[in-house]
């Protein structure tokens, strides 16, 4: 049994960055679903277990080839873990208190000026929100057409937050306290993970942006 596969030999060059600058080119070239870890591995000359060792996982890895301080798909996996009824407040908190961070906030601006320049950029990195995130969420809501409406409902509303309070900085949305944006954020996404019942504005006493409501 090889017990030293999926790690760098010691003494040389770990393959990182040799992985992180093939998967940038690939990416690029052929969307997020097209490049694969065996053909990310194989541009950069390395095992492709060494993705699992550096990273972790694929969507890990494009995060980082796109330079994004924090893959989303970590946002939602923590969101969707624990309490099915505290969901939507985990997910409000958890996207507030991460795009807060002036570094995520920097990555993301970065990765849509980029985009901008060149589309296959965004291409890509829209494969991987609908395969990391829209895929996922249609899941967690029973995989269904109407759980497509209601994971695209989230994915619309959070998208919205993000590039009109920290992208573009769209008023009076630039302005609001953290607090105040998870108090109106939150039903929202209550009412579409409970279709048919009525939510009930409550207070929220969680703390976001390092801030007490």
């Amino acid at each position: 049994m090889n017990k030293t596969r999926g790690r760098p030999r010691s003494g040389s060059d770990d393959g990182r960055d040799r992985l992180l600058e093939a998967a940038r080119e690939l990416f690029s070239a052929h969307g997020y679903n097209g490049a694969t870890v065996r053909m990310i591995a194989g541009r950069a000359g390395c095992d492709p277990a060494l993705v699992s060792y550096h990273f972790g996982s694929k969507k890990l890895l494009f995060a980082r080839a796109m330079a994004l301080s924090l893959g989303p798909s970590s946002v939602l996996e923590e969101a969707i873990d624990g309490d099915p009824e505290g969901v939507p407040e985990r997910l409000a908190v958890l996207v507030i208190r991460a795009w807060e961070t002036p570094e995520v906030q920097g990555t993301l601006t970065q990765l849509v000026a980029t985009g901008m320049q060149h589309p296959e950029v965004l291409h890509a990195f829209r494969e991987y929100l609908e395969r990391e995130i829209v895929g996922p969420l249609v899941e967690y809501f029973g995989g269904s057409a109407a759980a497509r409406e209601r994971a695209t409902a989230t994915i619309t509303i959070i998208i919205g937050l993000i590039f009109g309070r920290y992208v573009i900085g769209v008023e009076p949305l630039r302005s609001e306290r953290p607090d105040r944006l998870l108090a109106l954020l939150t039903p929202s996404l209550e009412a579409i993970s409970r279709p048919g019942q009525r939510t009930r504005r409550r207070p929220v006493n969680r703390s976001v942006g390092g801030r007490d409501t």
